[in-house]
């Protein structure tokens, strides 16, 4: 391989007219790219705003309860499945058929990840339009006209990588996905932009660089540091790597794609295309100007660090479970998360974690809520950030830490249109399923909903954490209207010390309103379990398919299911809802439609 030639072969095989072309078509292609993106993002956008605008109409058609509607309590429906098929239902039998085929179909990409057809149909798009404006029109494959043309596909989508990574961004508004499962469209983009880079640097030293460019040039030496860079952020991005060190894979990257981005800016400037580089710099710019300012805003840092309003409150609540408590004025949806920020025991003070916030913005019993809000967070103690947490919880009890707040995010389900609301959760998941749970008892009581009845399930390894969820949920279910039918399942999958605990009669709580957060269980020290109402108890696993196929044929209308917890719960529900029970031939008999949320960080389950 030559790595100097005076003249190198790109210039002396080729005529000025081709050079020409050449530069043309680079552009062109980039634009082209750009108008299908826009394209899909404009047909996703349609989608969300149809949604929004159904949503709304369905809130506005919706008839008031009735005084004796909100006084009886409801009665299990009868199943509408005539066995008839009705062709009316043509509309809502396609969209099932799409829904089981796009997202509850999956196939496996690797050890214990799976990834849904549509997540795959997405990447597999994206890189044969890369590759398609990469190839297409170069004379035979003359790498005269996709040398450049690579890198010049690459920095244009840099935009694009960085936007998907980010915290706030256009595409997760305009589509409705959350950041966390764009992630890994933004890894698949990345790597798809990497490999046409190094097609481009590959391609210019087979052929020989010339003298005035080689690597005596300081831009050039700055876009070699930049790709390496790039590569090594890469490969330390694999799913191993950030399984095992995620503290240390979020530094090195930071840093890394860093030097990558000042290098592409230096090195692409040169040859004066640096505005395909600007636009990724001033979107992560803008990222982190607005996760700042939420940060300053949501802790109230202004008035001073030492303060109550940037402090909170840290409870071990079992022997691998803290809560969180933060007193914020602070919005949010239920289901959302927040990032947290506790100096005092990270290892470094800047980390922020992702958590789910478990408790919901207002009052169960549907009144008003104050401004300042308890924001609640139910983190496992499993490794690293999550690990010291704990340990910091065991060694020092109840105690009160300096804390930041970052959110919130994510696109959670509304709930509010469907009849039945199947809540499934495994261990750690529930801090996703129990707000959704409070917010359909708070929507319930303030007439804002048509969910008739909620089934809550959590699966859990240990009996431990009985005592803290029976007191939170027998507090709900104490506020819950009568027209809204609960039924909830805990099952403790390594067993119950004394048997299967029996359903005790419901009765209701005189605990007060925790305006819908999660008030700490442990009043007083017993050695005995508590009373559990109305909850029901077991020692096992649930049967998936069974529950789902019990509860949604006698639903009276649309089912939502939402999934938390283990991929092993996510990938049953997915296995339950693609039988013959829940599809479209069973829809155009007259079965519920059912809408499946499956609640994970990153798209790809694993």
């Amino acid at each position: 391989m030559t790595l100097y030639s005076p003249s190198p072969i790109s210039e002396r095989a080729t005529s000025a007219a081709d050079r020409l072309l050449k530069n043309r078509l680079q552009r062109q292609y980039v634009k082209d790219f750009w108008i299908c993106m826009g394209s899909v993002l404009a047909f996703l956008a349609a989608i969300r705003l149809a949604k929004v605008l159904l949503s709304v109409r369905h809130k506005r058609d919706r008839p008031s309860p009735t005084e004796d509607e909100k006084k009886t309590p409801l009665e299990v429906a009868e199943p509408s499945n005539t066995r008839r098929i009705s062709w009316r239902r043509i509309p809502v039998a396609f969209a099932t058929l799409f829904r089981i085929v796009a997202f509850r179909w999956t196939v496996p990409i690797g050890l214990k990840s799976v990834m849904s057809i549509s997540e795959l149909t997405f990447i597999a798009g994206y890189i044969t339009t890369m590759f398609v404006f990469l190839f297409v029109r170069t004379h035979d494959l003359n790498y005269v006209f996709y040398e450049d043309r690579a890198v010049h596909l690459a920095a244009s989508n840099l935009s694009l990588v960085v936007a998907l990574a980010g915290k706030n961004n256009i595409i997760s508004f305009v589509t409705g996905v959350g950041h966390e499962k764009l992630n890994v469209l933004h890894r698949a983009a990345a790597r798809t932009c990497l490999i046409l880079l190094w097609i481009h640097a590959g391609t210019r030293l087979h052929v020989g660089l010339s003298q005035n460019s080689n690597f005596s040039h300081g831009y050039i030496q700055w876009g070699l540091a930049g790709l390496i860079a790039f590569t090594m952020a890469t490969v330390l991005s694999i799913r191993p790597i950030r399984t095992l060190a995620f503290e240390f894979f979020l530094v090195s990257h930071i840093f890394l794609i860093a030097i990558f981005l000042i290098g592409a800016v230096i090195h692409t400037r040169k040859v004066e295309f640096d505005d395909y580089v600007w636009p990724a710099l001033v979107l992560w710019a803008f990222d982190r100007f607005l996760r700042f300012a939420r940060l300053i805003w949501n802790s109230s840092l202004w008035r001073g660090v030492s303060q109550d309003h940037a402090k909170a409150t840290v409870e071990l609540l079992s022997e691998d479970t803290v809560r969180l408590t933060l007193k914020r004025r602070f919005n949010w949806r239920p289901g959302q998360h927040a990032y947290v920020i506790l100096p005092t025991v990270s290892t470094l003070p800047t980390e922020a974690h992702p958590f789910t916030i478990a408790s919901i913005p207002g009052n169960l019993d549907g009144s008003k809520a104050e401004a300042e809000k308890d924001v609640v967070f139910l983190i496992r103690g499993r490794g690293g950030f999550t690990q010291r947490l704990r340990e910091f919880a065991t060694q020092k009890g109840i105690c009160s830490v300096p804390a930041f707040l970052d959110g919130p995010y994510g696109c959670p389900p509304d709930l509010r249109p469907f009849s039945t609301c199947i809540l499934i959760a495994g261990g750690s998941g529930v801090s996703y399923t129990l707000p959704l749970l409070l917010e359909s008892i708070r929507a319930a009581n303030s007439d804002e909903s048509s969910t008739k009845r909620v089934i809550f399930v959590w699966s859990v390894r240990h009996e431990d954490h009985l005592r803290w969820i029976s007191m939170l949920l027998e507090d709900a279910l104490s506020k819950a209207p009568p027209s809204l039918s609960i039924e909830t399942r805990i099952y403790v999958t390594s067993g119950l010390s004394g048997g299967d605990v029996p359903t005790i009669n419901y009765r209701k709580s005189s605990a007060e309103s925790v305006d819908a957060s999660v008030e700490s269980p442990i009043k007083e020290e017993k050695s005995e379990l508590p009373s559990y109402s109305a909850l029901k108890i077991t020692s096992g696993r649930p049967s998936i398919r069974r529950l789902l196929s019990d509860e949604i044929p006698v639903s009276e209308g649309p089912v939502s299911v939402d999934v938390a917890g283990p991929s092993g719960i996510a990938n049953s529900v997915r296995e339950a809802l693609r039988s013959r029970g829940t599809g479209p031939m069973a829809v155009l008999r007259g079965a519920p439609s059912v809408t499946l949320h499956v609640e994970t960080f990153g798209m790809v389950k694993g």
